[in-house]
């Protein structure tokens, strides 16, 4: 099935998006009913209000904030990606000014790795954010068809990504909102992330439209899950997820409900990737797996230090070269040889459980066991004993006054005592 908010292939009976944070279904409901004339009814009406500036021509992509045209700026006459912020979102006075201060910020940012923003304003009430319109693929695209990457192509990807982030955080800007969608491979096969300090807090909006989520559940750090102020550290994080996911073809946590995957996000030490695949290099591991922590403050001190972690393994020029050949292949549309990866094991129904103690447990309950098992026996003993006396007094003609009867009297005759 798809998601009729963002398009992802979802499997069947999902109850959200892993990806937009969207409700699928209700569990009450047999059905859902699909308005498929909204998205054409609000492309004919950003058209009516960015006419004259921009000609709008198709959808490209939406998520839980935002929806992204192609377009073309009319005085310039150059494509551009215009992101606009959904009509249903409401902004307080004061976060749609930290929203357009913030994205005059990311305009100013000049960096390869960085897709450029050529614009920000607010037309009829719409927020938007004109950007350079790159031809290539998402990585979550390429994921999608081509599943796991191979170890060369995936550093190469961490390495250009974290060179934007490091870039971005070092000037005040934090992404907040890191995943497979937001990095871009154009044709020439470089790496660029888009949508850099403009992803909106929980706590700043109000939506109308119910079961939404802002953000996006399998990339979210675990500040983020619990509605604190991200900062360099969660774009690590995010970055991380990223990382496993190029590497194992999937993210390291999932779950049937918004719910559990969070959850995970605390809770859950991430899958150890070795199981996935043996040819990824420890040192890359030990770096996902630290900046997957889920203590903010025992991730990398900075990203340009994570970057530095990944500069550090070693590539071969040879596989510099094949990468950046695989790249161009993949942002053009054409499949590579495929790398085939082991099953990950099943997570745990219940993150929160912690396994540690329970051996004391059983070793507790097990003592009081062997006591009334032992008493039992003791028992059991005393009763054999106690019959097999009974049976040989009788046998000698000898019975035994009742319990509590009194003495029986001196035989006639005889003497007392």
């Amino acid at each position: 099935m798809k998601c009729f908010q963002c398009g992802s292939t979802l499997p069947e009976a999902t109850r959200f998006c892993g990806h937009c944070g969207m409700k699928l279904a209700d569990p009450e409901a047999g059905t859902m009913i699909v308005e498929v004339e909204e998205a054409d009814q609000l492309l004919a009406r950003i058209r009516r209000v960015f006419a004259g500036e921009y000609e709008v021509e198709n959808e490209l992509a939406r998520g839980g904030m935002a929806i992204v045209y192609r377009a073309t700026e009319t005085a310039l006459r150059r494509p551009i990606a215009l992101k606009v912020l959904r009509p249903d979102i409401g902004l307080s006075a004061a976060a749609a000014e930290r929203f357009k201060r913030e994205a005059q910020t990311v305009a100013s940012l000049d960096h390869s790795n960085i897709i450029p923003v050529y614009r920000v304003g607010q037309v009829g009430g719409l927020f938007h954010i004109a950007m350079k319109y790159v031809e290539g693929r998402s990585l979550d695209v390429i994921l999608e068809t081509q599943g796991a990457l191979p170890v060369p192509v995936v550093l190469t990807v961490l390495r250009e990504a974290a060179r934007g982030l490091a870039f971005a955080n070092e000037r005040g800007i934090v992404h907040r909102d890191v995943k497979a969608a937001n990095i871009l491979i154009d044709a020439d096969g470089r790496v660029l992330v888009s949508d850099f300090g403009v992803a909106l807090r929980a706590s700043d909006v109000t939506l109308t439209q119910a079961g939404t989520l802002i953000g996006t559940p399998a990339y979210m750090s675990p500040e983020q899950c619990s509605g604190l102020r991200a900062g360099p550290q969660s774009d690590q994080y995010s970055l991380a997820v990223v990382g496993f996911q190029m590497l194992a073809g999937s993210t390291p946590f999932h779950a049937e409900t918004l719910a559990g995957i969070m959850q995970h996000h605390f809770f859950t030490p991430p899958p150890d990737l070795h199981m996935a695949r043996q040819d990824i290099p420890a040192e890359l591991v030990r770096i996902i797996s630290r900046a997957l922590n889920k203590d903010a403050a025992k991730r990398f001190g900075s990203t340009g230090e994570m970057l530095a972690a990944l500069e550090s393994i070693p590539l071969t020029d040879e596989e510099r070269r094949a990468s950046q050949r695989a790249l161009r292949d993949l942002g053009g549309g054409r499949e590579t040889p495929r790398i085939w990866t082991g099953s990950l094991p099943a997570l745990p129904d219940m993150p929160t459980l912690s396994v540690g103690v329970a051996p004391p447990r059983r070793r507790a309950a097990r003592a009081p066991l062997a006591y009334v098992t032992a008493a039992i026996l003791v028992l059991a003993v005393a009763g054999w004993l106690g019959r097999r006396l009974w049976t040989t007094s009788a046998a000698a003609g000898v019975t035994a006054p009742p319990r509590g009867a009194p003495p029986p009297p001196p035989a006639p005759g005889g003497r007392g005592r």
